[in-house]
């Protein structure tokens, strides 16, 4: 019988996940690895557009899978915490709304290309990782990542 281990996942806005987990599979940026219970002390960069699944169960039939944009993790003292810029939970992302969102932010980055301020430029940077962060979503729901 294994042990389960606690796991938080959060974005900077709030908690998306807060619980106990048997297995995690964690996009890390040099590829997934799996923590378990008793996990080996680790900090890790996640993969960008990559999906955090929770085993909820030994069996590994309940589970909940978290789509991240950038971000860590940390496995210390039997917790596991990933930490996202971004995040959702992939049952939750509503194709149609994020769709209208990045056409929403596709239109303001046009606008915010026009200007040539130093304020501005900061704006459109922050816009286009919004915009990619939405496409992500986009390509997950649609089979495309």
């Amino acid at each position: 019988m294994a042990n389960p281990l606690h796991c938080n996942v959060c974005i900077p806005t709030r908690e998306l996940f807060s619980g106990q987990v048997y297995y995690a599979s964690v996009p890390g940026a040099d590829g997934s690895y799996g923590v378990l219970s008793g996990h080996e002390m680790l900090v890790a960069t996640n993969r960008n557009g990559g999906v955090l699944t929770l085993n909820l169960d030994e069996a590994g039939t309940s589970k909940r899978q978290f789509l991240l944009y950038e971000g860590a993790a940390q496995v210390f003292n039997n917790v596991l915490t990933v930490l996202g810029r971004f995040g959702v939970d992939v049952e939750n992302i509503d194709v149609d709304a994020v769709r209208a969102k990045a056409e929403a932010m596709r239109e303001h980055i046009a606008e915010l290309e026009k200007a040539s301020d130093e304020q501005h430029h900061a704006e459109l940077e922050t816009s286009k990782v919004r915009l990619e962060w939405y496409e992500i979503q986009l390509d997950y729901k649609e089979g495309r990542a």
